[in-house]
């Protein structure tokens, strides 16, 4: 899936170079152009004797059945479940979290897609990174991908993590570091070509030592949707917010064909509230508000589930954190730590929260 319509003259199979030419000449150029215009009314349009009418339905069913979803029958819908089961869960090591988003955010538990929306230093990064470095400790032939939007992620930061994040020998830290791939993509179109990469292979091949290792991508991080999707939207132009629907829809697909757990960063208005619209949030399986909060001496964020389609939502807990203590999630009585060097971690890669 491209961000925009596929071209006829890309198409696969080709279609005949001359009924692309003409289509051309009618302005016809994408698929759903070819597709959607009444075949009685673009035979006529079309050049006396360049093609039949029989053979237009067809290349027009063609290309519908090809551009179409592909449809799988109950036995297949069964096995692709059975298939996920063996996947490697996504989980925050925060059981409290982990049960916000449907006991999981990805993985064995299905590819979703989690909206981190808050204002500036409010954590979103940091937790980003919590639920990756954990992830790729335990999983050791799995493979994360951060699409950078900003170029906030420097070489320095990832070097000082190496250093500081876990008590590790430093070679641990490079096999770690050495499965986070970071993919600066600043607009929308160099980010859908780092995921339609990563959906038609879903892993990556590495050669150290002569040694051949290949690693699944479970993990992508949009850091943020908001640089990349921002400048798009307009008040007077509906074509950012289709380019915002289509780059989502092509997460949303990577996401269920490899069960994948895609972390969506986004910022806060001037009204303290997600940006992207109102819209952005239904695009999401999940979207989790993270804001500072206010008169506390520590370190004290709060986080809330504004609104989930794999679990209840609405519920508010703390978000706790500093150098010494760590991180703590605090809802209706349970506290949850997570650990103090690997936030030390986070801080160091990100040098603030945010």
């Amino acid at each position: 899936m491209n961000v925009t319509h596929p071209q006829l003259s890309d198409f696969t199979p080709p279609l005949p170079e001359p009924l692309v030419a003409n289509l051309f000449a009618l302005n016809i150029r994408t698929v759903p152009d070819f597709i959607f215009t009444p075949p009685a009314q673009l035979f006529e349009k079309l050049p006396v004797g360049s093609i039949t009418f029989s053979e237009l339905t067809h290349h027009i069913a063609h290309v519908r059945n090809v551009f179409a979803g592909r449809a799988l029958t109950g036995d297949q819908l069964i096995g692709e479940f059975e298939a996920r089961s063996r996947w490697a869960s996504v989980r925050s090591r925060l059981p409290d979290l982990d049960g916000l988003v449907g006991n999981g955010f990805g993985g064995a538990s299905g590819g979703r897609i989690i909206e981190v929306s808050g204002g500036s230093a409010s954590g979103k990064t940091a937790l980003a990174l919590h639920i990756v470095l954990h992830h790729l400790e335990s999983y050791l032939t799995d493979a994360a991908l951060w699409l950078d939007t900003t170029g906030n992620l420097t070489p320095a930061r990832l070097a000082n993590l190496a250093s500081r994040s876990h008590d590790d020998e430093a070679t641990a830290h490079t096999e770690l570091l050495a499965r986070l791939y970071i993919i600066s993509a600043f607009d929308v179109v160099a980010a859908a070509r780092a995921i339609e990469a990563l959906d038609a292979e879903g892993s990556t091949e590495v050669n150290p030592e002569s040694r051949t290792h290949r690693f699944q991508f479970r993990i992508v991080v949009v850091d943020t949707a908001t640089a990349l999707l921002g400048p798009q939207l307009s008040g007077i132009s509906s074509q950012g917010h289709a380019q915002m629907t289509t780059f989502m829809r092509l997460l949303r697909s990577a996401a269920q064909k490899h069960g994948l757990c895609i972390l969506v960063l986004n910022d806060a208005t001037a009204a303290g509230r997600p940006a992207l619209g109102a819209s952005f949030t239904f695009m999401s399986d999940a979207t989790l508000w993270l804001a500072r909060a206010q008169g506390q001496d520590r370190e004290l964020r709060t986080a809330e589930v504004l609104r989930s389609r794999v679990s209840v939502c609405g519920f508010p807990f703390s978000l706790q954190c500093d150098c010494v203590d760590g991180m703590a999630l605090r809802g209706y009585g349970v506290a949850l730590h997570l650990s103090d060097k690997a936030w030390q971690g986070a801080r160091s890669l990100v040098g603030n929260p945010g």
